[in-house]
């Protein structure tokens, strides 16, 4: 187990120095997921890596079974599985599990509609990681995204189709950098297209790129209009009209005739 330490302010380095068979990698200039994620890469000597960030948990014997799942062939580049949704607060299993659906094989046009592949559930191949240049350190978001694009494009994807982790769910309360949902929005839109700028994408017909951008939008569109909504009845309006103005972005004529936007803007006056 390696345990990259990006710049942290707590007793992570004594924890660590307790508990045998950590591999302790201390940065000292904080540079973002993707640069960590790289760094224990770099660090690993084995075939097979998985990625735990330290607000979520891997369940007893996932490993293992991902481990047969991804070793059956060769041109499997990733093997993931759902994700149980953990409270904010304790990480207690809230019900929810994350994707519903698992596919599999060729999942890029899946995949390129929306990221459906929780970080904490990826068991993935280590040369496959290295030919695609690992995480891209200019993505401050999404960077998982990115990488499972990228991979999928190339590579055969693997499932275990039930719950392999414990995935923290975000809320602004959290903390986490993935709870600002128009930042993770526009940052997503921008790792899309360079997806679809790629040469799998671009040999394809207009029609079908047009397609996957449009599920996209839709899909942030919803995002942010749900939680325009919760802020208003949080009584959080500065939050809500910033939501709805992102939302408007996405999808300007469907924000304008929503029933939905005519309440919330009523409920901002």
């Amino acid at each position: 187990m390696i345990v990259v330490d990006d710049c942290s302010s707590d007793d992570t380095p004594e924890v660590c120095a307790q508990i045998p068979g950590i591999r302790y990698v201390r940065l000292t200039i904080n540079r973002g997921l993707a640069n960590a994620r790289n760094v224990g890469i770099a660090e690993s000597s084995s075939e097979f890596i998985t990625f735990l960030d330290d607000d979520d948990l891997r369940l007893p014997g996932s490993l293992d079974k991902q481990l047969r799942a991804i070793s059956a062939d060769e041109g499997i580049a990733l093997c993931y599985g759902q994700a149980l949704i953990g409270d904010s607060r304790r990480q207690l299993p809230t019900g929810e599990i994350y994707p519903l659906d698992c596919p599999q094989g060729d999942i890029f046009w899946d995949l390129l509609e929306n990221n459906f592949i929780p970080v904490p559930s990826v068991l993935a191949r280590k040369s496959s990681l290295l030919k695609e240049g690992c995480f891209n350190t200019n993505l401050e978001l999404i960077e998982d995204w990115d990488m499972w694009l990228r991979l999928s494009e190339r590579y055969q994807v693997a499932v275990v189709a039930e719950p392999v982790a414990i995935y923290r769910k975000a809320v602004a309360e959290s903390g986490q950098m993935c709870s600002n949902s128009a930042a993770l929005c526009k940052q997503a839109l921008r790792v899309q297209q360079m997806a679809l700028d790629r040469p799998r994408a671009q040999a394809s017909a207009s029609t079908k790129r047009r397609y996957v951008r449009r599920k996209f939008c839709d899909r942030a569109y919803e995002i942010l209009m749900t939680e325009a909504t919760n802020s208003i009845h949080e009584g959080n309006t500065e939050s809500a009209r910033a939501n709805i103005l992102d939302a408007f972005r996405f999808r300007p004529f469907r924000t304008v005739v929503s029933g939905r936007v005519l309440w919330l803007l009523s409920g901002l006056r």
